[in-house]
């Protein structure tokens, strides 16, 4: 127990050292004074440890979800912060991976905070768990991959959100749901119509969050399009499928060195995102054409770096960015 536990709370010292983490854990983060719930929550990935994987998993993680992420009357965003920090430290050192899945509702929840630090620190750790969330081997005990339907259905959630903080967090997390779908999901010829068991094929549902994010480029809020042009090069980069992103690519240099680009794929970049491309390039508000042009090397990657088609398709709107007199 640290210094400001035992002051926070009403107990004696001896009384603390025989508590379990749990309890004292829940007893600080209870705690009337700020300072002390700051500190518990500062060591939750240390409570985790102490109480080991499967208490972490079964006690500490629905209790996060139904009184700190889901509750209405905490409004404390300097914890809410804090919780979305500490989540990334318990993935994978304390919880596996494909066993991180009862994390998704909490961050879900810290997606659509209106505080932007906090709805940020919850993007990056989603963006860090996502790609974990596959057993080594991509093998279930089960044959079930439940991992496809949530990550699909927490997307569909975020980005059709009334408000729209929940839909910038959105056009965050795309990237990784689509290249974990990529990377992961079992062709649809080899599951038959439903795929992954997620509630419809891999195509299908790749094609779904396509359409998410294409939406959320022609939402009406600038703050939601901002997003969409400041993540449209990660997810140029996970629709072709590139395993490196475009400034590492570009850093490597050599054309017999990139990767190549399944045709399918470059296909999906030419006509359906390089229509977003342009038309984030030239939209009304200039953070948003100013972030857009940003993307030109991704999209140029995922192009396969053709220079016929990047001259006709890239160059252009770079050259319109630097004739833009906003900047």
């Amino acid at each position: 127990p640290s210094l400001t536990l035992a002051r926070s709370l009403n107990c004696e010292p001896d009384a603390l050292l025989s508590m379990p983490p749990f309890d004292l854990f829940v007893a600080q983060i209870s705690s009337d004074s700020t300072e002390a719930r700051v500190d518990a929550m500062k060591k939750l990935s240390i409570v985790g440890e102490a109480m080991g994987p499967s208490d972490a998993l079964g006690k500490l993680v629905p209790y996060l979800n139904e009184n700190i992420a889901n509750s209405e009357n905490d409004d404390d965003d300097e914890i809410l912060l804090i919780l979305a920090g500490q989540l990334a430290e318990l993935v994978p050192g304390l919880i596996p991976g494909h066993d991180a899945l009862p994390l998704l509702p909490i961050l879900e929840r810290l997606c659509c905070v209106e505080e932007t630090v906090v709805r940020d620190k919850a993007v990056e750790t989603t963006n860090k768990v996502v790609p974990l969330l596959i057993p080594v081997g991509g093998k279930y005990d089960d044959g079930v991959a439940p991992q496809f339907g949530m990550l699909l259905a927490a997307s569909k959630r975020l980005a059709g959100a009334d408000w729209f903080t929940a839909k910038v967090s959105a056009a965050g997390i795309l990237p990784a749901v689509y290249a974990f779908w990529n990377a992961h999901a079992p062709k649809d010829e080899d599951k038959g119509e439903t795929g992954t068991g997620g509630g419809g094929g891999a195509t299908e549902a790749k094609r779904e969050i396509r359409v998410l994010f294409k939406d959320l480029s022609e939402d009406d809020t600038p703050m939601v399009r901002r997003s969409a042009a400041r993540h449209l090069g990660r997810f140029v980069e996970a629709v072709a499928g590139l395993t490196e992103s475009a400034e590492e690519l570009i850093k490597r240099g050599g054309g017999q060195q990139f990767p190549s680009i399944v045709e399918e794929n470059k296909r999906l970049v030419t006509y359906e995102l390089v229509p977003i491309f342009q038309a984030l390039s030239s939209d009304e508000q200039d953070s948003v054409r100013l972030l857009a042009v940003s993307c030109a090397g991704s999209v140029g990657c995922g192009l396969a770096r053709e220079p016929g088609v990047t001259a006709e398709v890239v160059l252009p709107v770079v050259r319109g960015g630097c004739s833009d007199l906003s900047w």
